[in-house]
C-alpha cells in the first residue's frame, strides 16, 4: 500500500485544494490510512521557491477525507523522513515515521523523526483539524524524576502501547540513563514511564513510574472508571423516608 497516488488523483488534488499562490511539483505518496479506510495520510512535494536554475521543495504531510478530499495539513516533512533525488523526486524513509489510529478512526498519534535521531510525537484530531506537538507533555514527569536524581540522561522514546477507551491513549516513555552528569558513564539503565493522555483534556492525566504494561493499563482503567459522572436522580428517583 506504500506507493505514489496515480497521476489522476494527482490532478484532483491540484484542482481541488490549491491555493492560488502555490505551485505543486506534483509527486504524493499515501503514507497511512486509517482501519476503515476513510482518511488517508499522504506526504506531496509541493515547489516553495526558485532561485536561478535550483529549485527548492517542501513536503507538507496532509490528512486527506477519502471521499470528499477535505483535509488539512498535519506537518512538514523533512529530512531523515523525506529522501530527496536528484531527478527532483522524492522517496520516504519509512523507519522515520510511525501511525497509531484510534479505533473511533478519528484520532492518531504519529512519532516522527526530525532529525537524525531526534523524535517528536504528535496528536491529531480529525474532527477539530488540529495537529498538537504533545512530545514535552508526555516526557514531562520522566525527566523530572530523573533530574531529581541527579542523574544524565538520553533522549527518550515514546511509543503507544494501546487505547483505554476512545478518548485515553496509554503511551510508554523511555529513556537510558546513568549515575554520573560529570563524566562518561560505563554503566547505562533504563527509565520507563508509563502516562495516559486525555484527547479531550489534551493533556497527561495520570502515570505510572517503572511499572509493567499490565499494571499501568489496570490504573488506567480504574481512572477512567473514577472519572465516570453519575446521573443525578430525577424526583420521581429520589428516595424518600418511610
Amino acid at each position: 500500500m506504500r506507493q505514489a497516488l496515480t497521476a489522476l488523483w494527482t490532478l484532483v488534488w491540484m484542482g481541488a485544494f490549491l491555493a492560488p499562490c502555490q505551485v505543486r511539483a506534483g509527486q504524493q505518496v499515501y503514507l497511512s490510512a486509517s482501519p476503515d479506510g476513510k482518511y488517508r495520510v499522504v506526504v506531496e512535494q509541493v515547489i516553495d521557491r526558485r532561485v536561478g536554475d535550483h529549485i527548492f521543495f517542501r513536503y507538507p504531510i496532509s490528512l486527506v477525507d477519502s471521499k470528499t478530499l477535505r483535509h488539512f495539513e498535519i506537518r512538514e516533512g523533512v529530512p531523515p523522513l523525506i529522501k530527496e533525488s536528484d531527478r527532483e523526486t522524492f522517496t520516504p524513509h519509512w523507519d522515520s515515521i510511525k501511525f497509531n489510529w484510534a479505533p473511533d478512526n478519528q484520532k492518531l498519534f504519529i512519532n516522527m523523526e526530525i532529525l537524525e535521531g531526534s523524535w517528536r510525537t504528535y496528536f491529531v484530531d480529525i474532527k477539530l483539524g488540529k495537529t498538537l506537538d504533545v512530545t514535552a507533555d508526555l516526557e514531562s514527569k520522566l525527566y523530572d524524576r530523573i533530574k531529581s536524581r541527579g542523574w544524565s540522561y538520553q533522549s527518550a522514546t515514546i511509543t503507544p502501547v494501546q487505547w483505554i477507551k476512545p478518548h485515553l491513549a496509554f503511551l510508554k516513555v523511555a529513556t537510558d540513563c546513568g549515575k554520573n552528569t560529570d563524566k562518561e558513564n560505563n554503566h547505562l539503565f533504563t527509565v520507563t514511564d508509563s502516562v495516559l493522555y486525555d484527547t479531550v483534556k489534551q493533556k497527561v492525566v495520570s502515570d505510572c513510574s517503572d511499572c509493567v504494561d499490565s499494571d499501568s493499563a489496570k490504573k488506567f482503567e480504574k481512572y477512567f472508571i473514577k472519572i465516570q459522572v453519575t446521573p443525578t436522580p430525577t424526583p420521581d428517583e429520589t428516595p424518600t423516608a418511610q
